[in-house]
């Protein structure tokens, strides 16, 4: 099959080439708006991909570009702005689709454009890449195991990185997602249905095996693919595990985002320039506040609340390890979702988001050698599930 990975990011760059590296993927296109970064990424996946300049903005060149393709691989962020026409022209196309979209609003807005999808005769797969992504899979990988799901939440944690090669926290399409799901008002499922609700609520939430802590609230598109997957949960959030600190360090510049001081650009750039100058002395106060925030919890992972076997349970799910580096927990996903795809193992139709497209086992035995931060898992299990009767 022939695959058109639209972006050459990082995160772009790391679905393209491993991508090439699948011998069911036939001809490739990298293309992006810089044609220099488009012919780098190309030159790494094996020999496989052409290089190609466009602009998403450009609906018309960039429905014909698809044409000719299979499928559609795309890393254009943010994806607030850019996800919902970038899937009108796969629609227009006829082409099949894949993303990392990381917004709930155009997760909703895609998931919806389902009839449209089925009736140019796609699929489409909104949001496979870490979070969402490998959480969706973790939520696939417990669901069955309830005979009802009262609460499922995701959950991702920024205290955790590689303290060897820590990644510096850089200026990008990412950062400004980051600033536009920290402030306004977010999508959470409560109560059975959509609602919006401001970001950054504390919650306690508990984790059998390690206990309870205070998380907080960030628009994601978990809660939306939950309530559109699994329409019968009463509850879903995605929240943020960070020290007390940085709660309310963001929660500063959600006022003035909000109150219309700040642009998320502006914000973006503050949080950066802001990561560049902590010092010392605010390095410890982080570190203390963090002890008393504990327990420490997994990089990501849902927790899910319900019935089994006619008695109320608390699962949680993550994985032991991750691929090293954000650019790899998003890309990477990306490309084992499209490799389904081209296997033949994606019979969807339509508009999907991960849990209710893709096969869960399959999908973390493939992930599962990619996995190797903090260190790879014994035999490649890398789920780690844990139950407990609450």
């Amino acid at each position: 099959m022939n695959v058109l990975c639209l972006g050459a990011g990082g995160m772009g760059a790391l679905a393209a080439e491993t991508l090439a590296g699948f011998e069911e993927v036939g001809r490739m296109t990298v293309a992006d708006l810089n044609p220099e970064a488009a012919q780098r990424v190309a030159a790494a996946c094996r020999g496989k991909a052409t290089a190609r300049a466009v602009s998403v903005e450009d609906a018309a060149a960039l429905t014909e570009l698809m044409r000719g393709h299979d499928v559609v691989a795309n890393c254009v962020g943010p994806f607030f702005r850019f996800a919902v026409p970038i899937l009108s022209c796969a629609i227009a196309a006829g082409v099949n689709y894949f993303d990392i979209c990381d917004d709930p609003e155009p997760t909703l807005a895609m998931l919806k454009m389902g009839k449209e999808a089925e009736a140019a005769g796609i699929t489409a797969v909104v949001g496979v890449g870490a979070t969402p992504g490998i959480t969706n899979m973790l939520a696939a990988r417990i669901y069955p195991m309830f005979q009802k799901v009262e609460e499922l939440h995701a959950a991702w944690n920024i205290e955790e990185q590689d303290a060897d090669k820590p990644e510096a926290l850089t200026y990008s399409a990412a950062i400004v997602h980051w600033m536009q799901q920290c402030s306004g008002m977010i999508l959470e499922h409560r109560n059975g249905r959509l609602q919006e609700v401001k970001p950054l609520e504390g919650v306690e939430l508990y984790y059998p095996g390690r206990g309870t802590r205070t998380v907080w609230t960030v628009g994601h598109p978990e809660p939306v693919a939950f309530s559109w997957s699994y329409p019968e949960i009463e509850r879903s959030s995605c929240f943020m595990v960070m020290p007390s600190l940085t709660a309310d360090y963001f929660r500063k510049l959600s006022k003035q985002i909000d109150a219309g001081r700040l642009t998320l650009e502006a914000a973006g750039h503050q949080l950066v320039d802001e990561a560049k100058n902590v010092s010392f002395l605010d390095h410890i106060l982080a570190v203390i506040s963090g002890i008393f925030d504990h327990p420490r919890l997994p990089l990501f992972f849902v927790v899910a609340k319900g019935v089994i076997d006619g008695r109320k349970a608390t699962v949680a799910a993550t994985v032991k390890a991750n691929p090293p580096g954000m650019a790899r927990s998003t890309g990477i996903p990306l490309a084992i979702g499209v490799h389904q795809f081209v296997r033949g193992m994606v019979k969807v139709k339509g508009v999907a988001a991960p849990e209710k497209a893709l096969d869960a086992q399959a999908f973390f035995q493939e992930l599962a050698p990619y996995c190797t931060f903090p260190k790879p898992a014994p035999n490649g299990d890398i789920l780690d599930i844990v139950r407990e009767w609450k």
